[in-house]
């Protein structure tokens, strides 16, 4: 079995022309590590910041952090107050809704960076925890760890760094299902428009100008996105792609078959998601051709199949199958023009046309009684035009074909059809 790690491959690359968008709008010099909870919160608008520079060693400010609660929660002020040092709105929510504390001086202190502990109250008040319920910050802290936001190893008196608080954040938006994700296979990208296919059919979205794409979770150009491609799309308020990631793909080539529920590769089973994608015939490269086509053909119908699959790298689904006919077993066929058709009407399937390869080879085989009354066969050697002619005299005929990956048939076995 042949494999290889691919990004854009073959008959199935997709031509993409991002020239309309910047392919790395969100991108940071000084970012090295949690870079897609950065970029992604960046990219949503959830986290503001400016220039190239991102400073994630820098502590996250109290007034960053009560715009950011206002951003990714419903701030609902328990009690009216006022702060010595600030008119700003996030600020007063914040501390009107027990977000953030203040001293009895009511200065709101908004230059001042957040402790864990700001921190832990904010997104634990955010997911649910009730303020009524203790009096103790470890509470919270456990609170949290349940949920995957933060450890309960933290120390609360700590500062938080803008690269810690953008980890936690996403963490905090993960657990309460904030963001609006859409998963599915990449069927086509054109210009700032990507069409992928899902469970409950395809769907296409834009993506907005300063989106952000991962792929092994390393930040990547949207054009090296290929098509077959897995990707999960996280959505801006406008509906519009904020931030995609995904894996890059194996593929994998050998003899293609169906058994036991399952797609097979060389015998072995894998597992093609419903979603994923199957290319049209090479014999029919303009008819589309079906999952479920394939495996009836190759299960019920006698039909043989060569060809490619491309599987995620880290999950190894099949997003894509491109197979080929290698092999029909006998079958009504008829001369049509240029072109041979096999008949599968009698499993319930479309019928299957193949050209002629330049050198393939027509035999015919003839059953004949002998003096003892048993059927002999002889094959030989025709050309197509005999089998045109017997056709035109009202034969009528079986075929076992073989072809190669262009999808052109290399040899056709023609017999009379029994009965007829």
């Amino acid at each position: 079995m042949n494999w290889k790690k691919i990004l854009i491959t073959g008959t199935l690359a997709t031509t993409l022309t991002f020239s309309s968008m910047s392919a790395l709008a969100v991108s940071f010099d000084d970012v090295s590590s949690n870079e897609t909870s950065i970029s992604k919160l960046v990219a949503l608008g959830i986290v503001v910041n400016a220039g190239a520079n991102f400073n994630p060693e820098k502590g996250l400010t109290r007034q960053e952090f009560a715009e950011i609660a206002g951003r990714i929660m419903t701030v609902q002020a328990a009690k009216t107050v006022k702060l010595k040092d600030t008119k700003n709105a996030a600020a007063v929510k914040a501390v009107s809704a027990g977000i953030l504390k203040v001293g009895k001086s009511g200065d709101f202190k908004p230059k001042n960076a957040i402790t864990y502990s700001d921190l832990a109250r904010g997104l634990a008040l955010g997911l649910g925890f009730k303020a009524s319920w203790t009096n103790d910050l470890v509470d919270y802290l456990y609170f949290l760890e349940r949920k995957g936001v933060l450890s309960i190893d933290t120390d609360l008196d700590a500062v938080v760094t803008r690269e810690d608080a953008a980890l936690a954040i996403d963490n905090y938006m993960k657990a309460k299902d904030s963001y609006t994700i859409s998963t599915g296979i990449v069927e086509r990208l054109q210009g700032n428009l990507v069409v992928i296919k899902t469970e409950s059919g395809n769907k296409s979205y834009k993506f907005s100008s300063n989106a952000t794409v991962f792929l092994d979770e390393q930040k990547a150009e949207l054009s090296s996105v290929a098509k077959a491609t897995k990707i999960h799309l996280t959505l801006n308020k406008k509906g519009e792609v904020a931030y995609a990631e995904g894996n890059s793909l194996e593929m994998f080539d050998g003899k293609l078959g169906y058994s036991g529920g399952s797609l097979t590769l060389n015998g072995a089973p894998k597992n093609f998601l419903l979603n994923g994608l199957v290319s049209s015939l090479p014999n029919s490269p303009n008819v589309p051709f079906t999952f479920t086509e394939f495996s009836n053909y190759a299960a019920k119908a006698g039909v043989s199949f060569e060809g490619g699959m491309y599987g995620d790298t880290v999950t190894d689904e099949i997003t894509i199958l491109d197979a080929y006919i290698t092999k029909v077993a006998k079958r009504e066929v008829t001369v049509k023009g240029d072109k041979v058709v096999f008949d599968f009407k009698n499993v319930a399937l479309k019928e299957q046309s193949f050209s002629f390869a330049a050198d393939a080879k027509f035999t015919f085989v003839e059953t004949v009684k002998d003096s003892a009354g048993k059927d002999t066969s002889t094959t030989k050697a025709v050309t197509l035009a005999e089998i045109v002619a017997l056709q035109a005299a009202g034969k009528k005929f079986t075929g076992v074909l073989t072809a190669g990956p262009d999808g052109l048939a290399t040899s056709i076995e023609f017999a009379e059809k029994v009965g007829e």
